[in-house]
């Protein structure tokens, strides 16, 4: 091992006798020159994320760019997704295979064949985002204290708030009656202090799913009764001011904003306030209402049915108008017949000859004279 060792060296040592051997030597170490000094004044390797040996000598190398993380607030990005179109296994409903062939993956729903549901909520109140109530997603409120209207209904929850004193009987009554969570009232104008605060333990106790009090009720109420209580306080507000503040800091989680045609704008302010707050409001009788009340930042509508009045009334109007016909049930004339089967046949209706001897027959029998009796000729 060391005789190669010398040979090589002795090679590397002896100068080579070719004319151009020195030319080639020289370009050979310019070049190797130029590499070492390029790789000592460039961007080292780890900046580069490559080795700077894999680089050619003539391979200009640029400096990294220094690139902002602030973004201005004045650039805008949006995607336009109206004219992405999705495949068929995307657009088209889910079916199953089933021994009928093939059903939609969702269940049809189930109705009874005489109870319903006719008072239906809007549409437009699926858009809701909604908020979650001891597991229960509520988008839609049924502002009505009438029994018939909540039993048919489909409404999440009922808002039961009415113009009088509050009492215990009509929450009883109107939890027993309804299959939805019930928000009931307990004062706040009429009744005030002690005794709503009292109410609201009591509708708690009965299974209220939450207590509502009215505007004039002071943040004072709101904090002695969410001091007692376990279910959620809903105050009604009129506007977004320092009262509206002091009852959320009392201990409020739901706000009922009751601002009439400022109701959009007094959500829109509280909705910056307080982004996380559930917020619900009324949306009017129109769907254009409805639709406002909700891009303005309601989590969950309120939503006003018919009176029983008007829907029995219109169900009148539309008996008066249509003709309404006896139904007469599709028999045979012949087969109905109670005593003779020929008494009652129509003179259009072609009579069996078995069903004229079958009468015939009968006749006869009732002719003939009854047998004597053993007590016939007894004497008295």
């Amino acid at each position: 091992m060391t005789d190669e060792l010398t040979g090589a060296a002795a090679r590397t040592s002896v100068p080579d006798p070719r004319p151009d051997a020195a030319a080639r030597i020289s370009a050979e170490m310019a070049s190797r020159a130029n590499v070492e000094s390029a790789s000592a004044t460039s961007v080292p390797a780890i900046e580069r994320d490559e080795d700077a040996t894999q680089i050619e000598p003539a391979e200009e190398i640029d400096e990294p760019i220094a690139v902002s993380a602030e973004v201005p607030e004045t650039i805008e990005a949006t995607i336009d997704f109206s004219e992405v179109e999705l495949a068929d296994e995307f657009s088209e409903p889910e079916l199953a295979v089933t021994p009928d062939g093939l059903l939609p993956m969702e269940p049809s729903p189930i109705e009874g064949r005489l109870r319903k549901a006719p008072l239906r909520v809007p549409d437009e109140l699926e858009e809701c985002g909604g908020f979650t109530l001891f597991g229960r997603r509520i988008k839609s409120l049924l502002y009505t204290t009438d029994v018939a209207v909540i039993r048919n209904s489909n409404a999440d929850a009922i808002f039961a708030v009415y113009p009088f004193t509050a009492q215990p009987a009509i929450t009883q009554a109107l939890l027993t009656a309804s299959e939805a969570p019930v928000f009931v009232g307990v004062g706040g104008g009429t009744t005030t202090g002690k005794r709503a605060v009292q109410l609201a333990a009591v509708s708690e106790m009965q299974g209220a799913a939450g207590v509502v009090v009215n505007s004039p009720a002071p943040p004072e109420m709101i904090e002695q009764i969410c001091a007692i209580i376990d279910i959620p306080v809903i105050a009604t507000v009129v506007r977004c001011d320092a009262v509206a503040h002091a009852k959320v800091k009392a201990g409020a989680k739901i706000l009922n904003v009751a601002a009439g045609k400022d109701t959009p704008a007094v959500l829109r302010q509280l909705r910056e306030a307080y982004p996380n707050l559930p917020l619900i409001a009324s949306g009017g009788r129109s769907s254009l209402s409805v639709r406002e009340t909700v891009q303005a930042g309601a989590n969950a509508v309120i939503w006003t049915p018919p009176s029983a009045q008007q829907l029995q009334a219109d169900m009148m109007r539309r008996y008066r108008e249509a003709e309404v016909k006896p139904e007469v049930p599709v028999m045979d004339p012949v087969a109905a017949a109670d005593v003779n089967p020929l008494e009652s046949a129509r003179a259009d209706v072609p009579i069996p000859d078995e069903l004229i001897a079958k009468a015939t027959t009968s006749d006869r029998k009732r002719a003939r004279p009854f047998p004597p009796l053993f007590f016939k000729n007894k004497r008295r």
